[in-house]
């Protein structure tokens, strides 16, 4: 199998497939969609995805045609049955659950909330909009920062949200925390996420596929 993404370079489910690809070790061909200019709002990306967000995962097989995945987590979820080293739901029944809620913190609490489209309709003013995104970015953070701490009782720096490697809950919660940041928010406010994500920061990974590595050059 080959793969095309289609990805926004600041978007944070587009972040949370880059880094997905990158863990298990596949080298898709990065094509970007303006969000900006209403690119995904297009026919040729409606054809991909007709809801129009991205990412959109293109899956190459040889004699047979391409097929289009959509949904950040649906992607994440393919990649893990389809390479299953180094795997983003690790442990037992019970752990791969509590990845898969605090992803959907995450991925259905937090982030849709927030999202440009949905801004853009609750108001046109910047200060109403950003008290908008704060309120949800700090709801969701909370809630994720309780599970943790009620997880992890030990005073040891944390490093990951769930076991001892890199799961899909931090695959969502670092882009969270970049979002956050530009939101005006200090992590700061939530101590053990602010460690997880200094410590996700430094993994070749999660450094590969960040936003600033795709940033379009002016």
């Amino acid at each position: 199998m080959k793969f095309r993404l289609f990805h926004y370079w600041r978007s944070s489910s587009s972040w949370r497939v880059r880094w997905a690809l990158a863990v298990k070790k596949q080298n898709p061909e990065f094509i970007p969609v303006n969000l900006l200019t209403d690119e995904s709002d297009q026919p040729a990306h409606l054809a991909r995805n007709p809801v129009g967000y991205v990412p959109v995962l293109e899956v190459l097989r040889a004699e047979h045609p391409s097929t289009f995945l959509s949904e950040s987590i649906a992607i994440i979820e393919f990649l893990e049955e389809s390479f299953p080293q180094n795997p983003l739901f690790s442990g037992d029944p019970l752990q791969r659950a509590r990845i898969r809620q605090l992803c959907q913190i995450i991925n259905s609490d937090t982030q849709p909330l927030h999202n440009p489209n949905v801004v853009e309709k609750l108001s046109q003013e910047p200060g109403q909009k950003l008290e908008w995104n704060q309120f949800w970015i700090r709801r969701g953070l909370s809630a994720y920062e309780t599970l943790l701490t009620s997880a992890t009782k030990a005073p040891a720096p944390v490093k990951f949200s769930v076991g001892d490697t890199v799961t899909a809950a931090d695959l969502c919660l670092i882009p969270q925390c970049y979002s956050a940041i530009r939101n005006e928010i200090s992590l700061s406010e939530f101590p053990k996420i602010e460690q997880i994500y200094q410590y996700c920061l430094t993994l070749d990974e999660c450094k590969a596929s960040a936003p600033d590595i795709f940033k379009p050059k002016p």
